[in-house]
C-alpha cells in the first residue's frame, strides 16, 4: 500500500513539473517574440530621431540610419522659432484637451442612463446609436451641417462634430452595466441623487474604462487631420497635423531659408523628420500614464453586449 502511494505521488509530481515546464517555455517564447516586435517597432522612431539631430550634409547624402552623424540642434531650433509649429501645437493641445473633456462628459452622461434596464425607450435609443454608427451620412452632409450651424473656421468645428463616438459610448455603457446595483441602492438610501451617484461613486470605480476611452478620444483629436483641413481655412487655426502635412508636402519655406542662408545646417529632410518627432513626443509621453488601464478597460467594457 505504501509503495503504491509513493508511486502515485511521484507520477503526480512529474505531471505537475511537465506542465510548469511547458508553461515556462511558452512564456519565454512569448517574451522573445514580443521583445523582437517591440525593438522592430522602435527602429522607425530611432531613424527619425537620428535624422532630426544630424547635420544637413549627412541627411542629404542619405547616410543616416540609426545613429546621428554631426549632432546638432539647429533644425529643432528652426522649427520652434521660425515656423508656425508652436501655434499649431497650442491649437492641437487646446482642441485635444477641451474636446476630450467635452467628449467624456457627453459620453458618460449618455452611457449612464442607457445602462439602466428600467429606462423607458432604452432599446430604441440604443438602436438609433448603433444605426448611426453603421450608416454614416458621408462627408458632404456633415460639411453642410457644420456650415449651416456657422461653425466653419472655428474651434467648434474641430470639437463638436466628434463630441461623441458611438462605439466608445457603448463600451462605457457595458462597463456600467457590469457594476453591482447594490452600490447605487446604498447611495440612494443615504439620499444621494443620480448626479452625485454618477460622479462620486460610479466614475471613481470606473477608472479603467474612463482612462481608456479618454485616451482613445485624445488620440482621435490629436491625430485629426482631414476634418481640420475640411472645416478650417485660417492659418491661425492650423493644427499640428496640418502643419506636418504642409511641412512634408510643401517645403518652400525651408528651401527659401536654405537658399537665403547657405551656411545653415538644416535641410528639408531634417526639418521634416524633426517636425514628425516633435509631433509624436507629447502623445507618447501621455500613453504610459493610462497604459495600465488600457487593456483592462477595453476587455471589461466589451464583455457584455
Amino acid at each position: 500500500m505504501v509503495i503504491k502511494m509513493q508511486t502515485y505521488k511521484i507520477k503526480s509530481f512529474t505531471k505537475i513539473t511537465d506542465t510548469d515546464l511547458s508553461g515556462m517555455i511558452f512564456r519565454i517564447i512569448s517574451y522573445i517574440i514580443m521583445s523582437i516586435a517591440g525593438i522592430l517597432a522602435l527602429f522607425p522612431f530611432i531613424h527619425v530621431f537620428a535624422k532630426s539631430v544630424s547635420s544637413a550634409a549627412s541627411v542629404t547624402s542619405g547616410s543616416i540610419r540609426f545613429i546621428p552623424i554631426g549632432f546638432q540642434l539647429e533644425t529643432i531650433q528652426y522649427i520652434i522659432g521660425e515656423t508656425i509649429y508652436l501655434r499649431a501645437f497650442v491649437n492641437t493641445v487646446f482642441v485635444t484637451f477641451i474636446g476630450t473633456v467635452a467628449s467624456m462628459l457627453t459620453t458618460i452622461l449618455t452611457a449612464y442612463p442607457l445602462s439602466k434596464p428600467k429606462l423607458v425607450g432604452r432599446r430604441f435609443v440604443i438602436i438609433l446609436y448603433i444605426f448611426s454608427m453603421v450608416f454614416y451620412g458621408g462627408m458632404i452632409p456633415a460639411y453642410m451641417v457644420v456650415k449651416t450651424l456657422g461653425l466653419i473656421d472655428s474651434y467648434f468645428a474641430l470639437i463638436l462634430p466628434f463630441v461623441i463616438i458611438q462605439f466608445n459610448m457603448l463600451i462605457i455603457k457595458n462597463y456600467f452595466e457590469g457594476l453591482p446595483e447594490s452600490i447605487e441602492e446604498s447611495a440612494k438610501l443615504d439620499g444621494a441623487g443620480y448626479f452625485k451617484i454618477l460622479f462620486y461613486i460610479i466614475c471613481p470605480i470606473s477608472k479603467p474604462v474612463i482612462a481608456t476611452i479618454s485616451m482613445l478620444y485624445a488620440v482621435n483629436y490629436w491625430n485629426n487631420y482631414f476634418h481640420a483641413m475640411l472645416y478650417t481655412n485660417s492659418p491661425s487655426l492650423k493644427t499640428l497635423q496640418l502643419y506636418l502635412y504642409d511641412m512634408i508636402y510643401s517645403s518652400e519655406q525651408v528651401t527659401e531659408k536654405i537658399i537665403s542662408n547657405p551656411g545653415t545646417n538644416i535641410c528639408v529632410g531634417g526639418v521634416q523628420s524633426a517636425s514628425v518627432l516633435l509631433a509624436m513626443v507629447p502623445i507618447i509621453l501621455l500613453y504610459p500614464a493610462v497604459q495600465k488601464y488600457f487593456v483592462q478597460g477595453i476587455t471589461i467594457g466589451s464583455v457584455k453586449g
